[in-house]
């Protein structure tokens, strides 16, 4: 299955709709909420850091179940690149407002795997659930 989204925060709520109704159609035992939560952060994150919260901007999202039964979503985006090395939490004893949304994407996922795409445009995320 494939979503495409624009980069405004509105379309949040329809990616959370999606992900519900996949996960009841296709899985028993998977808990959707997590599913929900790391694709909300990453999502955000694409938002905020690759497209500066412009609105109209292009972000892929692909669904699909794996021959192992996992649940795989990949999201594209064609927005600025982050160095990878950068692309991690910050410390949790470091009390504050944001910067937890890879900390949530790896708590709630099997794996997570970020990839630049060709020509420095664009970034892919591929979860595992």
């Amino acid at each position: 299955m494939k979503l495409i989204i624009s980069s405004n925060p509105k379309e949040l709520r329809k990616v959370r709709l999606e992900i519900e109704l996949y996960c009841k159609a296709n899985f028993t035992n998977l808990d959707s909420s997590k599913v929900i939560i790391a694709v909300d952060e990453a999502l955000q994150n694409v938002m905020r850091h690759a497209y500066d919260m412009k609105p109209d901007q292009l972000i892929d999202i692909f669904f699909k179940k794996t021959e192992l039964n996992d649940f795989e979503v990949k999201i594209r985006d064609y927005g600025k690149q982050s160095p990878l090395e950068n692309i991690k939490s910050r410390d949790l004893k470091d009390i504050r407002p944001g910067g937890l949304g890879i900390y949530f994407i790896k708590q709630c996922s099997k794996s997570s795997e970020y990839k630049h795409l060709p020509n420095g445009i664009g970034t892919e995320l591929t979860l595992v659930f």
